[in-house]
């Protein structure tokens, strides 16, 4: 059913922008692309984005803790410029914000004591996006067109993911990776408008075009800058140990006893489970063309989502068996002071 309802939705803003022009549904003018949408700001250890020439964010950021905490997973709309930068730029990704380990770091840390409103404002620049393909590109005039629904679906996206910033963050964790889940799913759904319109486009270049928008290296520099986003995206999968630091994390605050051991147990079992799907869907290369990539990041997504979903079933469940004194120091334990 959720992915039933996914398609209708994304069936359904994308059909607004494929019927109607561009120009007169989105406020575009030719010139300086103007947008008249409001924008709206699997390895481990990664973070969020690393600094490179060409970030499309529009401004900086408040830091995030070295490898613990990532606001993508409370705040999609910050992880919107990643996602574009990896399609769009692959000589140029940033690491996944969504592995294994940002799972628990994020759901176990301390609640923000207030809501920071930076974290909610459209970090997405979908103006400089556009212009940034264009002077890349060399768009026809029929190109252009397409190049601007393309547009459209990015400023809609954007729009579509401010109205999920959280007017709070949970302090409990199994409350909190609810949450998570809830905004991992807003985030596919936002980047599924853009589909149909980038498949549109992509498929109107010619080969010496494609050759350009699927970022093939020009120069020596840029091939290196090419590698290094292979193996960045190559070293995304999950070790052994992070999911062994995962539950002994919870093994040390609860201190369980035998009958919760084999809880703990259980509980383990779903978190190598969750791991291996993540693993399943961590990519070994960069697929050549920008529809792929769209789709592969899609189906990372997914599995990070029914990771986020099983794990925080498994704890729920596994909270239950805990006295008072335990579920007190569940709550409160902080996996991204570890």
């Amino acid at each position: 059913m959720r992915k039933l309802g996914a398609c209708f939705l994304v069936a359904g803003l994308t059909a607004v922008l494929i019927a109607s022009s561009p120009i007169a549904a989105f406020g575009f003018r030719v010139g300086p692309f103007h947008l008249g949408l409001p924008i709206f700001g699997h390895r481990h250890h990664h973070h969020l984005m690393r600094a490179n020439p060409n970030d499309v964010s529009r401004r900086e950021q408040p830091q995030e803790a070295a490898h613990h905490v990532t606001y993508a997973l409370l705040y999609p709309s910050r992880a919107l410029p990643v996602v574009f930068q990896n399609i769009f730029w692959p000589a140029y990704s940033s690491p996944w914000p969504f592995g294994y380990e940002k799972i628990f770091s994020t759901a176990f840390a301390p609640a923000p004591t207030d809501r920071n409103s930076d974290l909610c404002r459209q970090p997405l620049d979908a103006n400089a996006m556009v212009e940034r393909i264009r002077t890349q590109i060399g768009p026809t005039q029929d190109q252009t067109e397409r190049l601007l629904k393309l547009g459209g679906a990015l400023g809609a996206a954007s729009d579509y993911l401010s109205r999920s910033c959280p007017s709070e963050v949970p302090s409990q964790p199994t409350a909190r990776l609810q949450l998570m889940e809830f905004q991992i799913e807003k985030l596919t759904l936002a980047i599924g408008i853009s589909h149909a319109p980038l498949q549109d486009f992509e498929q109107s270049l010619s080969t010496e075009q494609l050759g350009r928008f699927a970022g093939t290296p020009a120069t020596a520099a840029a091939a290196d800058q090419h590698e290094d986003a292979d193996a960045a995206i190559g070293s995304c999968g999950v070790s052994l140990a992070v999911i062994g630091w995962s539950v002994d994390q919870i093994e040390n605050s609860v201190q369980p006893n035998e009958e919760q051991r084999t809880a703990l147990g259980e509980l383990q079992q779903v978190f190598e489970k969750a791991a291996r799907d993540l693993e399943t869907h961590c990519p070994t290369s960069v697929p050549q063309s920008a529809v792929a990539r769209l789709e592969a990041i899609e189906a990372r997504l997914d599995a990070s989502w029914r990771a986020i979903l099983s794990i925080q079933v498994a704890l729920a469940n596994f909270e239950t068996r805990l006295s008072a004194e335990q579920k007190q120091r569940f709550e409160t334990m902080n996996f991204a002071a570890q």
